[in-house]
């Protein structure tokens, strides 16, 4: 008797759905962070990284739950991911 009910992928609209955040890294560059007047501004996070990842090489369905600020920040980084 199996311990685990996995479904078949006919059943199934994501083959990975991740729940956590999305992080925005702000890269300085050469600088440090306590003198530059620039970032570069990169999406990332384990979430984040393993979702893409797998859509990317493997041509997965991938989703993920996350939340984001309705603000400007908020809005920039979900025009990263989408």
């Amino acid at each position: 008797m199996s311990l685990l009910n996995i479904k078949s992928k006919n059943y199934c609209k994501y083959d990975c759905l991740s729940l956590g955040e999305v992080i925005l890294r702000l890269d300085p560059g050469e600088g440090r962070v306590r003198t530059s007047r620039q970032f570069q501004a990169w999406e990332g996070g384990g979430v984040f990284n393993l979702s893409r990842g797998l859509r990317r090489c493997f041509g997965l369905q991938t989703a993920i739950i996350t939340a984001f600020a309705d603000n400007e920040i908020g809005h920039l980084i979900e025009d990263f991911i989408f």
